[in-house]
């Protein structure tokens, strides 16, 4: 294969006028300002809360290694125990397969408007504790039928940004009685239309990447199997279509050797977090307008105004995370016996109730110390093994705008040569696109940032 295989991907779709209308059209005004200049949040002692005491909060947290505090690992966390929905409509079959799609507008999105799914929206805000407008569409994920029901579980937020976060992923399939009402910030496209915009920077939202990676793939496609329309054409479609179609007793991991291998990195990743007053956290400071690190590229809690006729309300405040600092993303793949297969890294995150899940091989990002040095390690070797591989795919991302404020990482596939040997610690796993597919429903299995970054893949369906 060669570097940067876009072969077969169609540029400048109508998805992306649509998308780009709409970001000409967006009257969203987002202005920073100080703590004392809002009308809706503030701290109490412990975190900061909204007045209403829903929506999210913003806490400390500390670690514990054998009942020892690890204050260099101290950090403030959104904590947001509601689950909310991200769900897509679709409808119709083959060529003619469509999908709703949402111009939605977040504060900290680049570009401000960017596709999300069709629903996207906290507990909070479809209950309308804002008192704001309803949730379009919400009835067709609270009330579906079974039959209807394409894709449906749980996955998690960063556990480097949230305390243990879930959001319900799902797709649901309707058929002409569907009530399409023009919301003016929805639209529906062919699939085949949407798919090849997962390779373009800043167009589809972290929301919308994870709920189509963790859903059924077939259902996204016209084609009889996943990447079937590259079979005999080369290049990366057709070594994904030769990966997703690799039996179990011929990949490298079998697929009951692949969870287990994670429950053991889990039960090595010894830690304990206990919660804490934003104040007793160590190397961060409050100031005016911020909380910061005092040491080290960090990223920062700021807090913004917000105007925008788009949405449930006109006008709010609210926290966001900050980061000036680009965050490295990397997968790294190798054929082997001519199969492709993709390196996943366990990764344990202060936030994440099962301490550990597949994350990608390599991650750089704002304010993410490793907890334990073994695995910090274990990263080092692993760039120097990337040293003289391919890039097949690069792509930049924003994080999720109503959370995060302009926070960017390069997102990228790299391909190791035939000959290069990794070595296999346990906290690393070979796995093949059917694998991929097979476990990523799975509640707490692979990282925000794995899923991103697979999605990506899919522009090849």
């Amino acid at each position: 294969m060669e570097p940067i295989d876009y072969s077969g991907i169609p540029r400048n779709l109508p998805t992306q006028a649509w998308l780009e209308a709409h970001r000409r059209d967006c009257d969203m005004q987002v202005e920073e300002i100080p703590w004392n200049a809002s009308k809706e949040w503030s701290f109490d002692g412990h975190g900061l809360r909204h007045r209403t005491g829903g929506f999210f909060a913003v806490v400390g947290i500390r670690a514990y290694i054998d009942e020892v505090a690890q204050y260099q690992l101290d950090q403030p966390l959104i904590d947001q125990p509601e689950i909310g929905i991200l769900g897509f409509i679709i409808r119709g079959q083959g060529d003619e397969a469509e999908i709703l799609l949402h111009a939605k507008a977040e504060p900290g999105n680049i570009g401000l408007v960017q596709v999300g799914p069709s629903v996207q929206a906290t507990e909070s805000n479809y209950k309308r504790r804002h008192e704001g407008k309803k949730t379009p569409y919400l009835a067709y994920f609270l009330n579906f039928k079974e039959s209807s029901l394409v894709s449906d579980s749980l996955q998690s937020e960063q556990g480097t940004r949230f305390l243990g976060k879930y959001n319900r992923n799902m797709i649901v399939q309707v058929d002409d009685s569907f009530d399409f009402t023009d919301t003016e910030v929805h639209q529906w496209f062919l699939l085949k239309d949407f798919l090849p915009i997962l390779l373009q920077d800043f167009q589809i939202n972290t929301d919308a990447r994870s709920v189509l990676v963790s859903s059924r793939w077939s259902a996204l496609t016209s084609n009889e199997k996943p990447f079937s329309r590259y079979f005999g054409k080369g290049g990366l479609g057709e070594a994904l279509y030769h990966s997703y179609n690799t039996p179990n007793d011929q990949s490298i991991f079998a697929d009951d050797e692949i969870m287990p291998r994670l429950e053991k990195s889990r039960i090595a990743a010894d830690f304990t977090t206990q919660l804490i007053g934003l104040s007793e956290l160590k190397n961060w400071v409050h100031t005016d307008d911020r909380m910061s690190a005092t040491e080290g590229n960090a990223f920062e809690v700021r807090q913004f105004r917000v105007k925008s006729s788009e949405r449930e309300v006109t006008k709010w405040d609210q926290p966001l995370v900050a980061s000036d600092e680009e965050g490295s993303v990397i997968l790294l793949a190798q054929e082997k016996d001519g199969v492709l297969y993709f390196l996943f890294n366990s990764r344990a995150e202060i936030g994440f109730r099962e301490r550990c899940q597949w994350g990608p091989t390599i991650q750089n990002l704002a304010q993410e110390p490793f907890i334990f040095s073994d695995l910090a390690d274990s990263e080092i070797e692993l760039k120097k093994v990337m040293n003289g591989s391919k890039q097949l795919l690069s792509q930049r991302h924003s994080d999720e705008g109503g959370r995060f404020y302009r926070c960017v990482s390069t997102y990228s596939l790299h391909l190791l040569n035939e000959d290069v040997e990794v070595a296999l610690t346990d906290n690393l796993v070979w796995m093949n696109m059917r694998q991929i597919e097979l476990f990523t429903p799975q509640k707490g299995f692979f990282t925000n940032e794995a899923r991103s970054l697979l999605s990506m893949l899919l522009a090849y369906l």
